[in-house]
């Protein structure tokens, strides 16, 4: 419906362990997850290790200088092969720490210790399962949808394409310097934390009384130009001074882009009540200095914290049998209605193809 007619999506799918793992497969196998930074893979050898649900991966740079996402399992019996987050491949090998297998940089099999009478087993044809990667400015993205098919060409992601392009390039977002990491865990569903992002600023007077001192909410836009994107942007004064972009990118990633300053929200499901929220900071050093970047992130720990706290609450009330859909206020909701459809149109068709 539209978005004047539309109710909320029900309660019971921020609560449901079926909704969970239908989820898992439609909406976080099929699309574009956002995986690390460019600026991680300088040389031959580097790497970096993470897990996105069940799926335990690493991107590597190859001996042929090329860009690799392969899952951080062995072929063997499943072993976790690297287990440190980041690093520099010894002699260009991955080496199981179980028993010895050896794979080469690209994931080809090279070496297996005592298989003598092994019957139908071809070490050539063994290789770790390929992930498709794709970069777009200053990240990596990974989609999970081709895992282990030798066929990559991955799937559309224009919609990627298209908010780096048309409102980030123009930043200069990928000439900024990575400063640090912070996780926060929090006590509700991934997508209630996305809700609360895409609700158009109307918790931000309320919620965040001292971020208003920074954003010029008058000038407030919104753009929804795609399925799998939106955009909120206004200018700003203070720390944020200059233009401010909020960009949504379907289904778990918010860029925030401001003054000399940039921080990435990474949403990870943990389960149907409880997820994990990645902030990276980053910030332009050519125009501001380290003492105004670590005042900049207390602010912004304090804009999470209140966050946490609304979204912790809308949790308890998601599970009260005295709710069960609202409502949605047409003219500043309707990134989240966007959010919901293209949610509810992916987990119906997967299901009922499956």
């Amino acid at each position: 419906m539209p978005v004047e007619r539309a109710v909320t999506l029900p309660s019971n799918f921020y609560t449901s362990r079926d909704i969970f793992e239908l989820e898992r497969h439609a909406v976080f196998g099929q699309n574009w997850i956002y995986a690390g930074r460019k600026s991680q893979f300088e040389k031959i050898g580097d790497f970096i290790t993470d897990r996105f649900l069940s799926e335990p991966f690493f991107i590597n740079v190859d001996s042929n200088g090329i860009l690799r996402a392969q899952a951080n399992v062995c072929c063997h019996h499943g072993m976790r092969l690297l287990s440190e987050n980041e690093g520099q491949l010894t002699n260009n090998e991955i080496v199981c720490p179980y028993h010895g297998w050896t794979y080469d940089s690209t994931g080809r099999l090279k070496k297996a210790l005592k298989l003598k009478n092994i019957e139908d087993f071809k070490a050539s044809k063994i290789r770790l399962k390929p992930i498709s990667l794709r970069t777009i400015g200053p990240f990596v993205y990974l989609n999970w949808n081709f895992l282990g098919k030798e066929n990559l060409s991955a799937e559309d992601s224009s919609h990627i394409e298209q908010i780096d392009e048309k409102y980030l390039r123009s930043t200069n977002y990928d000439e900024l310097k990575f400063v640090t990491r912070r996780t926060y865990s929090i006590k509700c569903n991934w997508k209630v934390f996305v809700d609360n992002y895409l609700d158009g600023g109307y918790h931000v007077p309320i919620a965040h009384r001292n971020l208003t001192t920074t954003l010029n909410l008058n000038e407030y836009q919104i753009v929804v130009d795609h399925p799998k994107n939106s955009v909120q942007f206004c200018t700003g004064k203070g720390r944020a001074e200059g233009s401010v972009v909020f960009a949504f990118i379907y289904p778990n990633l918010m860029i925030n882009r401001y003054g000399p300053f940039m921080d990435t929200n990474i949403v990870v499901p943990i389960d149907e009540r409880n997820c994990l929220v990645h902030m990276d900071y980053f910030y332009c050093p050519k125009t501001t200095s380290q003492i105004d970047e670590e005042k900049s992130r207390v602010d912004s720990h304090r804009v999470q914290q209140e966050d946490i706290e609304l979204c912790e609450q809308v949790q308890l009330g998601l599970e009260s049998q005295a709710y069960d859909t609202g409502r949605y206020a047409p003219t500043i909701e309707y990134p989240m209605h966007r959010f919901h459809q293209t949610f509810y149109n992916e987990i119906r068709s997967f299901y009922e193809q499956k």
